[in-house]
């Protein structure tokens, strides 16, 4: 097939993955554009797999095309609207099926590489505020289409999902504003939209984050992310996150707070927290997970619920069975 060659060299390692493309072409279709046509145009044919990348410059150009065929400066927002009704792919599923907010956005952080390889997403909190930021590659271009895609379908799919208490204190994009303005930005994100900004990010209060999601299904939930988990290889990961897991588990059984770790690796608490946003990561994330493979071992030996809960700095065993039914969509049982 002509241009199945885009699928790899350089380019695609900073690509867009099939399990994005695939679904994406499927909501062009619900437009009006051929989703085949759209496919076959970037060299995907039927025998590519989720996790092959295309070349990112290609996939802007085709969506570029079809928003400008159809008159269209607003197009992310067009493809989140039309997605609110059909999530897209396994990654969508994956993200709405979370218990709260805060771990539909962790688990966005941390599978994101699932759907591209030159954007990194981190969560930040920071004095009461939240900041979901897209990083990019440095010296890959991203174009508008897939850069206001996720940040509008977040807001558009949070509102339902959380009883219409969701709301945005403010959204940036580092892309010039488009020439036809009007009113879609502040119809999608509720708030003005600020472009030439030095990030892009979406503002909210931390409070936002515990909110409850009428799609969480944990035991869906639970599948989905042991299915990508095995697609994304997570077990792959940098020296730095290793010296930085190795460090936290020393300290499971207390509070484990960005100053213990940075200075028993020699660093500040900025610093380090930089440099777990550069690997799209943060320090509740790898306490989680510690947390969890710890939970599963000691739950194998039979070990009594209690003194896992303390044992892993939990206050109180039901502390612990609600994070562990969280993680993993059951309750904790010993021996099991």
């Amino acid at each position: 097939m002509p241009g199945i060659a885009r699928i790899s060299g350089v380019a695609a390692e900073h690509g867009i993955s099939v399990a994005l493309l695939r679904p994406l072409a499927e909501l062009v279709g619900r437009l009006d554009a051929d989703p085949a046509e759209f496919l076959a145009s970037l060299g995907v044919d039927d025998a590519a797999a989720p996790t092959t990348y295309v070349d990112g410059d290609e996939v802007d150009r085709r969506l570029d095309a079809i928003a400008a065929r159809r008159g269209d400066p607003t197009f992310g927002l067009t493809l989140a609207r039309t997605a609110v009704a059909w999530p897209l792919g396994i990654f969508g599923h994956l993200v709405w099926t979370s218990g709260t907010l805060r771990d539909a956005l962790a688990r966005a952080v941390r599978f994101y590489g699932m759907v591209t390889r030159r954007v990194t997403l981190t969560l930040v909190e920071d004095r009461g505020r939240c900041f979901l930021r897209q990083h990019g590659v440095a010296g890959i271009p991203r174009g508008a289409v897939l850069t206001e895609y996720p940040f509008a379908s977040l807001a558009l799919r949070a509102r339902p999902a959380t009883d219409n208490r969701f709301a945005l204190r403010a959204v940036r994009f580092m892309h010039a504003k488009p020439a036809a303005l009007g009113p879609a930005y502040r119809d999608v994100f509720g708030v003005p939209v600020e472009f030439g900004a030095a990030l892009d990010e979406l503002e909210l209060d931390a409070a936002q984050l515990d909110l409850r999601l009428a799609s969480a299904d944990p035991i869906t939930g639970a599948v989905l992310e042991s299915t990508v988990a095995r697609l994304t290889d997570t077990q792959s990961r940098s020296p730095f996150l290793d010296r930085v897991r190795r460090a936290a588990a020393r300290h499971l059984g207390e509070v484990v707070s960005l100053e213990i770790l940075a200075t028993e690796l020699g660093t500040s608490p900025r610093t380090l927290r930089r440099h777990l946003e550069q690997e799209a990561s943060s320090l509740r994330t790898i306490v989680d997970e510690l947390r969890r493979e710890r939970a599963d071992v000691l739950l194998a030996a039979g070990t009594p619920i209690k003194e896992i809960a303390f044992g892993l700095g939990f206050s109180e065993p039901s502390a612990f069975s609600r994070a562990y039914k969280r993680w993993t969509g059951k309750a904790p049982r010993p021996g099991t």
